[in-house]
């Protein structure tokens, strides 16, 4: 599995032999990179696809010295099965 970033289309993208088999959409406000959704394909679930794609997301966030609003309900979950990311989180 690869996971490949399309910068002008806001995704991270989660490949399979070039089948694309997970998705993570997001935005940038300002200095803030919104996680919007995350899905993997029904066949491909339980595999930790969905976390890799999330901790994409992380690592650009990290690297680019973004914070980061998970919208999705998978991404609010991510971050709190994983407070050692709780710095790169907005105050709420």
């Amino acid at each position: 599995m690869e996971i490949t970033h399309i910068k002008e289309k806001k995704k991270w993208l989660a490949l399979n032999d070039e089948v694309q088999i997970g998705e993570l959409n997001y935005n940038i406000n300002g200095d803030i990179l919104v996680i919007d959704h995350t899905e993997v394909e029904p066949h491909y679930r339980g595999n930790s696809i969905a976390a890799d794609l999330v901790q994409a997301a992380v690592d650009h966030a990290k690297k680019e010295h973004l914070k980061i609003d998970p919208k999705c309900s998978f991404a609010v979950t991510f971050f709190e099965r994983f407070p050692e990311y709780s710095n790169l989180l907005t105050k709420r």
